[in-house]
């Protein structure tokens, strides 16, 4: 079935089709965007000695100013779980072992 074209596009690969399930693709893309950002945040200043209290103030602080809105896709809870995470992985003021190499 051929859709009707509109009469200022002469094309009609010029006007946009957008599948119905592209709005729920492309939110699910923009969280795991907006998480990747908060754990690697985390981990940065975990690992420049930051403690958990700081790090999680200054990551709640970029959510407001990033989403001034009000539209914020992840809350306190997210963010408490992401610490966990990162915090959870080696002990306070210590950096994460080498991957490669071993230890020196």
């Amino acid at each position: 079935m051929t859709r009707p074209r509109s009469p200022s596009a002469p094309f009609d690969w010029m006007e946009p089709h957008r599948g119905p399930d592209r709005p729920k693709i492309e939110q699910a893309h923009r969280e795991s965007m907006y998480r990747t950002e908060l754990e690697e945040r985390a981990a940065l200043l975990h690992r420049l000695g930051h403690g958990r209290d700081r790090t999680r103030a200054r990551l709640l602080g970029n959510l407001d100013w990033d989403f001034a809105s009000g539209a914020s896709p992840f809350g306190v809870a997210a963010v408490d779980a992401i610490l966990d995470r990162v915090y959870g992985q080696t002990p306070a003021g210590k950096s994460a072992p080498r991957g490669k190499g071993g230890t020196r």
